[in-house]
């Protein structure tokens, strides 16, 4: 059951998403949190996204939330727990809310993939949405790839990724590279292919460039800074430090 306040949350991101770009970001504005939430997180990174990390106090140990925003506000908000399960997810423009579905065949685990070096996944999500509500079941993994990288002065693990789901027509399966943070236990974007049921490819580059904690400039700010242009994808990797393979 959601309480007032994270109803409250969800309602004041879905307000800036909509209301536009001068009202979402102008003038320097920072990202606020609800009273009794606390942020430790801000990325900026590739394809015009900038995202922001906090926890709540009342909300299960481990958990966490993180907003993801453009240029014309936040479009996405998403709850994980310590195993960065994915608990629940808003698309903040269209409305659809997704849920996992528990328990799972094979839950997603963190620490299976840090521990060991892989990480398999079986697990299903509720999509509610106008349309109606429908269940997507996802197939998956995480592997280390021996590889750590330095940015912006953090250390992180890059993986190889894949995980696919039925639609009805065909797979739609997502693969590619990310970065794993143990300093902060979290996941983040990098190079990703997306491959349709009909055989079309998009690519994407999500990875990381900057990051900002309290009191660092930076931090809560709204405005996200690299690729903001026409290129939004298939973007080199912003240069990063090698540090042991």
């Amino acid at each position: 059951m959601w309480s007032i306040r994270k109803q409250l949350l969800i309602a004041g991101l879905l307000c800036a998403a909509i209301s536009g770009p001068a009202s979402a970001q102008g003038g320097g504005e920072r990202f606020q949190v609800l009273d009794g939430c606390t942020a430790f997180l801000t990325v900026q990174s590739r394809s015009c996204l900038v995202s922001h990390h906090w926890r709540c106090d009342g909300d299960p140990d481990g958990t966490h939330w993180r907003a993801t925003l453009d240029q014309d506000g936040a479009f996405y908000l998403n709850f994980t727990d310590a195993e960065f399960r994915w608990l629940r997810a808003f698309n903040l423009r269209n409305g659809t809310t997704d849920t996992i579905i528990e328990p799972e065949t094979d839950p997603a685990s963190l620490t299976e993939l840090l521990e060991t070096g892989n990480d398999t996944m079986v697990f299903s999500i509720r999509e509610d949405s106008s349309a109606g509500t429908f269940q997507r079941d996802y197939t998956g993994f995480d592997r280390l790839t021996g590889v750590t990288v330095n940015i912006d002065g953090h250390d992180l693990d890059v993986t190889d990724f894949a995980y696919q789901w039925e639609t009805g027509g065909g797979p739609r399966a997502t693969e590619g590279t990310q970065f794993v943070s143990r300093e902060w236990n979290l996941f983040f974007g990098g190079l990703e292919t997306v491959t349709t049921p009909g055989g079309e490819t998009f690519e994407g580059n999500y990875s990381p460039v900057e990051f900002a904690e309290p009191g660092e400039p930076g931090f809560l700010a709204t405005q996200p800074l690299y690729d903001c242009g026409d290129m939004m994808s298939a973007l080199p990797l912003a240069p990063i430090q090698r540090v042991s393979q």
